[in-house]
């Protein structure tokens, strides 16, 4: 499970901290353009994606590198799976919350916890499930890796508003 948290978990928060800062500094602002409006809004531009993979990449490789976990070479096409899963499972939630009348950004007046709950989840599912898959993990140790994932991306959203590096939670 450790490899797990240094392969998974720690480029994922490193990329979607240095992405949080990206946006607030309003830096690549050419590639800040919508995926598409409609479906999913205005936050979720191919900036997102494009630096997200690249960057996961990166610290995937870096750190797996730094441990002796893998190769260089295997360690950057994770990185680059698990940054494209963690962007593709969000966007079905914010699709929802777009059919929900939500606006991008958003927090719902009915249903709020709801959308908090999947909010913390729906990344932290799809990462879990492609590098359980990818690496043969028992349903025992998806879950508990499902579990870890959540668990940190609610504490670290918490940190970054308290930090403001976040609006709201």
């Amino acid at each position: 499970m450790i490899e797990a948290i240094i392969l998974v978990l720690i480029p994922l928060i490193v990329a979607n901290v240095l992405h949080m800062l990206l946006v607030k500094k309003e830096m690549l602002s050419s590639l800040a353009i919508p995926i598409n409006v409609k479906l999913f809004g205005f936050n979720k531009t191919w900036r997102g994606v494009v630096f997200l993979i690249i960057v996961t990449a990166v610290f995937c490789s870096l750190f797996g590198w730094i441990f002796k976990f893998q190769t260089f070479k295997s360690n950057l096409l994770l990185g680059a799976v698990l940054g494209l899963t963690y962007v593709v499972f969000e966007l079905p939630n914010s699709m929802f919350k777009r059919w929900k009348g939500i606006e991008a950004g958003e927090r719902s007046k009915k249903g709020g916890i709801y959308f908090s709950i999947l909010d913390k989840t729906d990344s932290a599912f799809g990462v879990s499930l492609v590098y359980s898959l990818l690496n043969d993990f028992s349903a025992k140790e998806g879950i508990l890796l499902f579990l870890v994932c959540s668990g940190l991306h609610a504490f670290i959203s918490l940190l970054l508003v308290f930090l403001k590096v976040k609006k709201s939670f």
